[in-house]
Formats: C-alpha cells, sequence, structure tokens
C-alpha cells in the first residue's frame, strides 16, 4: 500500500521533495550500516550474519548489508553487539505500536484477550484531525456535514506538520485512512482513497536553535509572543521564512538582551508591509475619495499598467499557493503593494501640480481596484483588517470569491454613481500595530 501512495504522491507536483525522500527510505529493505573502521575482517563478520546483500563500495566510510525481513535483521545487530561493532540500522517499515497502559491516554477495545490498555498517543493523534473536525462542526450543528469535509470529492483536507513527523502523519495516518476505506485484501487505488494532502516543514529555529522540551533555551508561547506582536505580524513573518526548503532561525528581539539585538526586528520588519504600507495605501485612497469624489468611487476603466500590475501578481500569488511555496507570496505581496505605492506618489505629484481633476480621479479610481485585489490576496493572512476593508467599502462576502478577483469595482456595487462608500475617519488603521509598539513610537 505504501508503494501505491508514493507513487500517487510523486504524480503531484506541488508535494515537496524531501518528504518524498523520507518516504521512499522506508520503502527499503531493512538495513545496517557499518562503518569501516569497526570491521577487522569482513570476510568472518559477513559469516556470521543471516541471508544478505552486501554493497561494500570502496569510496564509501561504510559497508552496508540488505536483509530481506526484519527477523534477519534483528538476528544481524544481535551478531554484531556481541561482537561490539558498532553500527546504524537504516529507515524500513516496522510494526506501529498501538497501545499503551498510560492511564490518561484514550481507551483500548479489549481484544486478543488484552485488558484495560490504552492508545499510545502517535495512534491518537491520527484521526485527531477528523475529531477537531467533528466537534468543530457540533459546535455549528452541522455535525451531519462531517462526510463532506473528509470524503466529498471537491474537499481536500491539508495537514501542516514538522518534517519530524513525516512517519507518522505521511505513512501510518495513510495507512489507518486507507485501511478504513479499503476492503481487506484488496489493493488500494490511492487515486480514490481520501486522505489529507501533507505539508511538512523544516524546522523553526527559536534563536538559532531546535527547540524542545528539553533545551536549555525555553521558546516563547503563543500567548507571550501576543504581548508582544499582532497575529498579522506573525503570520507575516513566518509566511517569509521559507521553511519548505530549509530550516530557519527565529529571534523576535523582544526576548532577547539589549547587548544581542542587532539591526531591525525582522517581524516587525515583515509585518510593515501591511501594517506600514498597505494600511497607508488604503487610507489614503478612502480620504482621497472623500475629499475629491463626495465619497463615491470614480467611474471609468482601470488603466493597463495596474491591470497588468494586478493580474502578474494574482497568477504568481496562485502559482505559489499551490506549490506551498509561501515565502515566494510574500515576496509577490511586498513587490505588489509597493509598486502601486509608489504609482500613487509619483502620480499624485502631477495631480497636484497640474490640477488635472480627471487625473486625479483615474489615479484614485487605479489605486482602489489594486487595494480591492490586494485585500483579497491578504485576506488569509491578515483577515480582521480586510474584512473592516470590506465593511468601510460597503459590500458583501462575495468580494472574497477569487472567481471575481479581477472585476471592477463595480461588479460588486453596481451604479458606482450611488455606492457611497463608509465614511473614514482620520487615523483610522486598518492594519494595526500592537500596542507596546505603538508607546515606544
Amino acid at each position: 500500500m505504501i508503494k501505491e501512495y508514493n507513487d500517487f504522491l510523486r504524480k503531484k507536483t506541488n508535494i515537496r521533495k524531501y518528504q518524498l525522500e523520507t518516504v521512499e527510505e522506508f520503502l527499503k529493505k531493512p538495513y545496517i550500516y557499518v562503518p569501516r573502521k569497526y570491521i577487522d575482517d569482513l570476510g568472518k563478520l559477513i559469516a556470521k550474519l543471516p541471508p544478505h546483500k552486501l554493497t561494500d563500495e570502496e569510496k564509501k566510510s561504510s559497508v552496508v548489508f540488505e536483509f530481506e525481513n526484519l527477523d534477519d535483521r534483528d538476528k544481524a545487530k544481535s551478531v554484531l553487539d556481541a561482537e561490539n561493532i558498532h553500527y546504524t540500522s537504516g529507515k524500513t517499515l516496522v510494526p506501529f505500536r498501538l497501545s499503551g497502559n498510560v492511564e490518561w491516554g484514550v481507551p483500548f477495545p479489549e481484544c486478543e484477550n488484552l485488558k484495560d490498555l490504552t492508545f499510545w498517543v502517535w495512534p491518537e493523534s491520527l484521526w485527531a484531525p477528523i475529531s477537531f473536525t467533528l466537534a468543530y462542526l457540533r459546535e455549528k450543528k452541522k455535525e451531519d456535514d462531517l462526510s463532506k469535509w473528509w470524503y466529498d470529492d471537491e474537499s481536500e483536507v491539508y495537514q501542516f506538520i514538522g518534517e519530524d513527523n513525516i512517519y507518522f502523519y505521511a505513512i501510518a495516518q495513510t495507512g489507518l485512512f486507507t485501511g478504513l476505506q479499503v476492503p481487506k485484501g484488496e489493493v488500494p487505488n490511492m487515486e480514490k482513497v481520501h486522505l489529507s494532502h501533507i505539508i511538512a516543514n523544516r524546522h523553526l529555529l527559536y534563536m538559532d536553535t531546535k527547540a524542545s522540551s528539553s533545551s536549555e533555551i525555553k521558546p516563547p508561547t503563543a500567548d507571550e509572543l501576543l504581548d508582544y506582536y499582532t497575529k498579522d505580524q506573525l503570520r507575516m513573518h513566518f509566511m517569509s521564512l521559507g521553511l519548505s526548503s530549509k530550516s530557519v532561525g527565529f529571534k523576535p528581539q523582544v526576548f532577547m538582551k539589549e547587548e544581542e539585538r542587532v539591526g531591525v526586528d525582522m517581524v516587525l520588519k515583515d509585518g510593515n508591509l501591511i501594517t506600514n504600507v498597505f494600511n497607508r495605501l488604503i487610507r489614503t485612497c478612502f480620504y482621497a475619495i472623500q475629499n475629491n469624489c463626495d465619497g463615491r468611487i470614480p467611474e471609468g476603466e482601470v488603466s493597463e499598467e495596474i491591470k497588468i500590475m494586478a493580474e502578474k501578481a494574482v497568477l504568481d500569488y496562485e502559482r505559489h499557493m499551490y506549490n506551498h511555496e509561501f515565502h515566494r507570496i510574500s515576496y509577490v505581496l511586498d513587490d505588489f503593494i509597493r509598486r502601486v505605492n509608489k504609482h500613487w506618489v509619483n502620480n499624485v505629484k502631477i495631480a497636484d501640480a497640474t490640477g488635472d481633476v480627471e487625473f486625479r480621479k483615474r489615479l484614485i479610481s487605479d489605486c482602489f481596484y489594486a487595494c480591492k485585489v490586494m485585500a483579497i490576496l491578504i485576506h488569509p493572512i491578515a483577515p480582521e483588517g480586510c474584512e473592516m476593508f470590506r465593511e468601510y467599502l460597503n459590500v458583501g462576502e462575495e468580494l472574497w470569491d477569487w472567481n471575481h478577483i479581477f472585476d471592477p469595482i463595480s461588479f460588486y456595487v453596481g451604479d458606482v454613481k450611488k455606492h457611497k462608500l463608509k465614511y473614514l475617519e482620520p487615523r483610522v488603521d486598518f492594519f494595526k500595530k500592537h500596542d507596546c509598539q505603538l508607546a515606544a513610537m
């Protein structure tokens, strides 16, 4: 079944390469790697081991023994232990432990003369996404919708995990879910088995160190981070780190000693794109409409320059989102927002110098359209500020319909001559900074 699953993953173009490599490692036969420096007489050692295939490449520091089954490998380990020879076992599929005796676990059903056991922690976590979904739907009085969420052909469940857990969620969970859906004895068609889509991330290194319960430096909790940074700032920063390809350091300066703080706080720098630049651009557009257009969006076609800019941003965003390259999305947003902001700054000077009313209206219309597209792109990252933009735009939830992302404002409001925006008071922010950051300004 795992081979069929791996072949299925290979057909997908958006599965991370190291995730595939990890899964494939578990498909190998049972291996043992023995460094040459621990072997006095290879021939004598070979004679003592169970049947195996030997790989002895002169340039490699270790020789490799491949066995047909786990029993033979276990016998070989006993031989090596008796000879005091150091070795490393390769990854391969081993029987998965389901039960234990910890009192706080979920009760294990009585079977095979086993009683009073509980599920070991990992099997519990494998069905946890289903339990979470069911609990949420019960809260919303939609318990009957569970099958739609997991089995509908239009549904897709995404699981974000750390790379250390690829075995449990990309292999053990796959076996569990497949076993529940495919009759015993049948070769599964993985195209028809409903599985979650696994997105494995590299490690986030707190102060450049892998964090764990035994680490000397303990990472801050989510609540502690939110004492100094907003949710939006943290999301923007984490998106930019590129955990799809490498482990990256996380160094929020508020948790560093004063003498260790060098340069800017990267959490704030990445967050500034929306709390500073995008926030200022939206406010500028609203104030310009209030001051020059009686609170109504100017009529007229969006300029070709802005259309091309928006189309490129949306298509790049879609491609990177499909490939789960979230750091590239942060680059797309940064480029789009700053280019439109520059477009406003450069052209409003011309409007001020010439007094050309129509030119100013076209500029306002262009930049407001661009802000609409930006809000749709940023909505998954900073929903509250984007919802506030929708509220002041005075339109409904249809704004977030991706199928209409390129449509003009008139699509949402009908007659722009009659549609009035909600009045924006001075110094009102759509994307707010943390109170402690305001105090420091």
